[in-house]
């Protein structure tokens, strides 16, 4: 078949039109720091699976995987896509997601719903900051992982100091099946050739096929003319059995009994190996040179080998109520249950919603319920997504990723059953979705032009739930929130590119947050209004204390704790049961419980999305409502909701409030040469605090040796050019940024350092701004957007 989007030749899907039982399922994704190969890798997955004829270049923008314009641009994913392909007779569902720190919810929603993931590590970088944040996020979700140290080719490769930063930095461990072979060429440069698979102790080298579909093995003697190979091969898997023997019960019994770890059987080592990286024991790692199409098919027989089904994952919990929850069983048997984990607009399809299925079996024209919104939805087509290119199908089985066409009103972490499904209050775990840091005012060109972007807005802020859009009361104007500065670039693109909207944007503003500091605030709020002839009136009671940064628990939407203490006695006072004649007893009762808590709850959230003082959200405060008082047929929903929302208002009204700004975790990898102006820079005009540095070339070498881990050693240098350098190790700054100081820093490091450092930011928390800085922030944004 010839995909029209891409120009390339896609291999026929009839292998995956047959049936694959649940344990011959693997979903896993590609998780790694920005530029680590990820999506590399994955191009020669699919050629050598058969996917694709030909494969994909991320310089020349032929990949299949990153198929938006804006990332053939840039040359980097923005948005994890799927993708579906065989090998040895398994199906692999493989998500391959962005590195950059910006989209890091699509990481976040994708990690969600997998069941196993391979960390890609830059053997010249080792472990970056942007990958220790997936695998934080990995291990959120207990995610079983192995590890594959790409870019061996490269000059300072460094594949031991790599395990070393993989145990002290990820804090896993890292168990090495494969070394890599170094050959020295007739000018004295090592030349990364090959690998030895420590398992089966065989020599791997793909010389006899330029794209990499030859693997040739030969069986790894003493007598192999790469000298000291064979010894530190044997090194190698001594040590690897050794250690899955103080993991593993089995091993261990086979290990005492056998004379050598050499006749411990092939088939053995993988099943231990297998079932310590299922219950996150340990992490395999592997290596190669995906670009020279070295490595991958054995990374592709390790995420059959190592990675999990369905079935070995630990069965999901949903809820039912506060106190019930029920197992969601991986079976087809049993009733539906699926999870929407992504959701993008297409202008010939509409809303494309990615679900997961977790039980059951999904038919097309099957009419759904969604219990997050309490939604009937109908399913008018299913689809098998080969990244931008799909395939119509009949059912997604359990365990399967898919997509449904038809969802209206369906989001990102919402919870699907069969609207003839009793269990209607039925939840899935939903998804953390970050708190975005930056924003942008947003204007239509013309009136004309304000209906299409409100639609766009509705598609874009529908796909990408790290985005908050609203329009401020006192200007009217609207503002889109965003993670980062490319983010927002990235959408002010699709904006006027894609949806071909004729907006404009304003300055980038960092969006901070509004709290108050009194010690507790007791506060009653009585509602009562006539509007359209129709009288509203409720009263409200609740208690307001603040949360401190190092507070621990659960919090609603934007770092608050709602606490509803509503039941029947809270909510009808006997003075009101005896004021009330019947006829408005009958209407109060057509309110039940839930829906009283979602009117309260729903106002809350509306007031703490705008604070007192420049309208940002409102956060870490803990809000009891204790009590609640209704006045018959007057108490709607939406009297309620209101004085919720005016109740809160008032509370805070002439509080000791105080802005918050977002402080970042700044991560800066810099030449000792310019390690001092950089530093200056930072902790003079940008406030920064250092909390640490670190050399990132030889960060463990002089860590004690006596570590439980095998270490392959490093050659000092290996190149396969002889006009490269030796590349020395680079300096790597830690500190504490406010936000507001780091915007442009980008072009700022590059001008400082003449292009050779690098840096990535995350959200660390929120501060209070000093006095006389809070003031200046509220001069500037009084004076407009």
């Amino acid at each position: 078949m010839y995909h029209e989007n891409f120009g390339i030749q896609i291999a026929d899907h009839q292998h995956l039109k047959i049936y694959y039982s649940i344990s011959k399922i693997r979903n896993i994704g590609i998780i790694a720091h920005i530029d680590a190969g990820k999506t590399t890798t994955t191009e020669r997955m699919l050629y050598y699976s058969g996917y694709t004829r030909r494969i994909g270049d991320v310089d020349d923008g032929t990949t299949v995987m990153d198929y938006l314009k804006q990332e053939r641009e840039r040359g980097i994913t923005i948005t994890s896509a799927t993708i579906t392909f065989a090998w040895r007779n398994y199906r692999i569902n493989l998500i391959d997601t962005p590195g950059h720190v910006d989209f890091t919810i699509e990481v976040e929603r994708s990690i969600r719903i997998l069941d196993g993931a391979v960390t890609i590590l830059d053997a010249v970088s080792g472990v970056e900051a942007q990958t220790q944040t997936v695998w934080a996020q990995a291990n959120r979700y207990n995610v079983p992982r192995i590890a594959y140290v790409n870019k061996m080719d490269r000059v300072g490769a460094r594949f031991g100091r790599t395990i070393r930063e993989m145990k002290y930095k990820l804090g896993t461990t890292p168990l090495v099946c494969q070394i890599p072979v170094i050959q020295k060429d007739n000018r004295g440069n090592g030349l990364f050739c090959g690998i030895v698979d420590l398992l089966d102790m065989q020599v791997l080298n793909w010389n006899k096929d330029p794209k990499g579909s030859v693997v040739n093995k030969t069986p790894l003697t003493d007598k192999y003319p790469i000298m000291g190979l064979y010894d530190e091969a044997i090194k190698g898997r001594s040590s690897l059995i050794e250690a899955l023997s103080e993991m593993d019960d089995n091993m261990l019994d086979l290990f005492l009994s056998a004379e050598d770890h050499m006749k411990i059987s092939v088939e053995d080592a993988k099943q231990a190996l297998r079932r310590v990286t299922l219950n996150g024991k340990a992490v395999p790692v592997f290596c190669g040179a995906s670009f020279r199409n070295i490595g991958v098919q054995p990374l592709m027989d390790a995420i059959i080998d190592y990675l999990p089904s369905p079935l070995d994952r630990s069965v999901p919990i949903a809820s039912l109520s506060d106190d019930e929850s029920v197992e969601i069983l991986p079976k087809e048997t049993e009733k539906l249950c699926a999870l929407a984990f992504k959701v993008i607009y297409d202008n010939k399809r509409g809303p494309i919603v990615f679900v997961r299925v977790y039980s059951g079996k999904l038919d097309n024209h099957m009419t759904l319920y969604n219990t997050n919104i309490h939604h009937k939805e109908r399913v008018n087509k299913l689809l098998q997504m080969y990244a931008n290119d799909a395939e119509e199908i009949s059912s997604i089985t359990a365990g399967n990723i898919g997509v449904i066409i038809g969802l209206k009103e369906t989001r990102t972490g919402d919870t699907l059953i069969q609207f003839n499904d009793s269990r209607k209050s039925l939840r899935l775990k939903n998804i953390d979705i970050p708190a975005p840091v930056f924003f942008h005012v947003v204007e239509a060109a013309g009136i004309s032009e304000e209906k299409p972007l409100e639609e766009a807005l509705k598609n874009i802020l529908r796909e990408d739930p790290s985005l908050h859009v609203h329009v401020d009361k006192d200007s009217g104007q609207t503002l889109i929130s965003g993670m980062g500065e490319l983010h927002l670039e990235i959408v002010k693109d699709r904006l006027l590119n894609d949806f071909k909207v004729k907006a404009k944007l304003g300055k980038m503003r960092i969006s901070y947050r509004e709290t108050v500091i009194d010690d507790k605030i007791d506060h009653t709020y009585l509602y009562e209004r006539e509007i359209m002839g129709k009288r509203l009136k409720a009263q409200i009671s609740l208690t307001i204390t603040p949360i401190h940064e190092n507070d621990q628990g659960s919090f609603n939407e934007g770092g608050n704790r709602i606490i509803l203490n509503l039941t029947k006695k809270t909510i009808i006072s006997d003075e009101l049961d005896q004021s009330i004649n019947n006829q408005e007893t009958n209407e109060l009762i057509k309110l039940s419980i839930e829906e009283i808590s979602n009117a309260v709850y729903t106002g809350m959230i509306s007031s703490l999305y705008r604070g007192p003082i420049l309208g940002f959200p409102i956060t870490r405060l803990s809000i009891n409502v204790h009590s609640l008082r209704l006045f018959g047929a007057e108490s709607t929903k939406t009297a309620i909701s209101t004085c919720a929302s005016q109740a809160l208002t008032d509370a805070l009204k002439d509080r000791n409030l105080v802005l918050l700004e977002p402080l970042m975790n700044v991560n800066i990898d810099v030449p000792e040469e310019y390690l001092g102006v950089v530093l200056g820079d930072l902790t003079g005009t940008r406030r920064g605090n250092v909390l640490g540095l670190e050399t990132s070339g030889n960060l463990f070498d002089n860590l004690d040796n006596n570590i439980k881990i095998y270490i392959p050693p490093d050659p000092i240098f290996f190149s396969s050019n002889n006009n490269d350098k030796i590349i020395n190790p680079k300096k790597v700054i830690h500190a504490h940024v406010p936000l507001s100081t780091m915007l442009g820093y980008s072009s700022s490091l590059r001008s400082l350092t003449g292009g050779t450092a690098s840096f990535d930011m995350r959200l660390s928390s929120f501060g209070i701004m000093s006095d006389d800085r809070a003031k200046a922030v509220i001069r500037e944004m009084q004076g407009g957007f």
